[in-house]
């Protein structure tokens, strides 16, 4: 879930990037340069680190009145030293930039995997319970074998199908499927029909053991941000500054702003895809570039962090996934002390629209409901809720980027162009789309393309 795969194609490694992060001066023997970077969620904070440690002048502009974009960490009044996530999830064991970035702040990477049971029917079944059929499990091991050999030509030919689509060619009966299509859709934030292939093959046969569902830090992945933030200096980064144009001219970007304009000699875009076409750019954006990011959506996801007075589930590592509205819960408190606790339910495409409609109150207890056949102390022991909605969010309009069949290898590289002296990043043009490792990546290779 990726909760919450970035390059800009630099041809620059991220161990090349944590050697330059971990050499490079405060100043460099050159004129100083400047940029203004649009966001201060990990994509912008990332590139605006790098920028500084090389002698630029950075400015970074944030529509929010908050750092972070998605990453949003949060503690309940009534139980202040749990900290659960209503953003970005997971460090995976394959994030190479995020975990150097944490190491280099001194932040500490505690495991947070899962083994899933499942909620079906009212029924039960505990993990290992439960299973696709022998004939769906040798074909998907037969095609993730196969996978390893493809060619490009190969990957475009998956990525025109649906993963739904697929798994039917290669042989997965009814059941199997719509099983499939509770279980993935956690990952992609909608229903595996609207999911490419390619994205989706991508994601499980490139991923580590636990799907890059690995790690959280410590205190919150916010730490992260905010050490980012520190490094960078509050004065250069502006909130409630909303874009409006980007002009440029003479050599010169001019980023203007509900609180003012900023002029620099380059700019990097991190504004999600779903909403860059609020922003008037001089001269435009190329035709092909604008409709690339209009046809580019965002999945519909809702965390519903849910404190419960008794951790009934018992187990630490405890997820379970459900045909419930509430769809997946998983234990966001692992490891963190005291007798209450957190579940997230994870509700994605339509369910998560459903959830959003319901006031606190009535959410909270559907979801308390919704576990009932797993525990009756759910409904007992329910206390509070916090929910994000990212589909209502009018920043990304969506939790991350939902590449649909044909998307991949066409949308993808036209928002990857820069320009002019525009550069662009986010999540939504990262290998590791969808993860946090995506935001810093792309962020990172931006900046290393005006470091050239």
């Amino acid at each position: 879930m990726p909760p919450f795969n970035l390059s800009c194609r630099i041809s620059i490694s991220r161990r090349q990037f944590f050697g330059f992060l971990a050499s490079a001066p405060l100043t460099l023997a050159r004129p100083t340069y400047s940029c203004v970077i649009i966001g201060a969620g990990l994509s912008g904070l990332a590139a605006g680190l790098m920028l500084k440690r090389a002698g630029w002048n950075v400015t970074i502009v944030e529509a929010r009145n908050r750092i972070g974009g998605r990453v949003l960490s949060f503690s309940f009044p009534e139980a202040p030293r749990l900290v659960c996530e209503l953003g970005a999830e997971w460090v995976g064991a394959s994030h190479e930039r995020i975990q150097a970035l944490c190491h280099m702040f001194g932040l500490k990477l505690q495991p947070h995997t899962f083994t899933a049971g499942l909620l079906r029917d009212s029924a039960v079944s505990r993990p290992g319970e439960w299973h696709f059929s022998p004939k769906a499990e040798e074909a998907y091991e037969t095609f993730k074998q196969e996978f390893k050999n493809y060619s490009k030509q190969d990957k475009i030919r998956l990525d025109s199908y649906d993963w739904w689509t697929w798994l039917y060619k290669l042989g997965y009966s009814e059941e199997d499927l719509r099983l499939r299509d509770l279980v993935d859709s956690t990952d992609f934030g909608e229903s595996i029909r609207h999911i490419s292939a390619f994205a989706a093959a991508g994601e499980f046969f490139e991923s580590s053991a636990e799907n890059e569902m690995d790690f959280k830090i410590e205190g919150g992945n916010s730490m992260l941000v905010k050490s980012l933030a520190s490094a960078i200096g509050a004065e250069s980064i502006h909130l409630n500054s909303a874009v409006r144009t980007v002009r440029q001219k003479d050599g010169k970007v001019t980023v203007s702003t509900d609180a003012g304009s900023f002029t620099a000699d380059a700019c990097i875009c991190t504004a999600a895809a779903s909403v860059l076409g609020k922003i008037q750019f001089d001269p435009p954006l190329p035709a092909k570039q604008s409709s690339a990011a209009a046809a580019l959506q965002y999945c519909r996801i809702i965390k519903n962090s849910v404190l419960f007075s008794e951790r009934f589930w018992r187990d630490e590592n405890f997820s379970l996934v459900s045909d419930a509205t509430s769809h997946y819960y998983f234990h966001s408190t692992q490891k963190q002390p005291g007798p209450s606790g957190v579940l997230c339910s994870y509700a994605v495409g339509d369910k998560a629209d459903v959830l959003a409609s319901r006031e606190d109150v009535r959410r909270m207890e559907t979801i308390a409901r919704d576990l009932a056949p797993f525990s009756p102390q759910a409904p007992a022991t329910v206390q509070r809720i916090a929910s994000y909605a990212w589909q209502r969010d009018p920043y990304t309009r969506g939790a991350y980027a939902l590449y649909r069949p044909g998307q991949w290898f066409t949308l993808r590289p036209i928002l990857q162009k820069p320009h002019g002296k525009v550069l662009f990043a986010g999540e939504h043009l990262a290998d590791w789309q969808g993860f946090m490792e995506g935001a810093v990546v792309t962020g990172e290779a931006a900046a290393q393309q005006l470091l050239k």
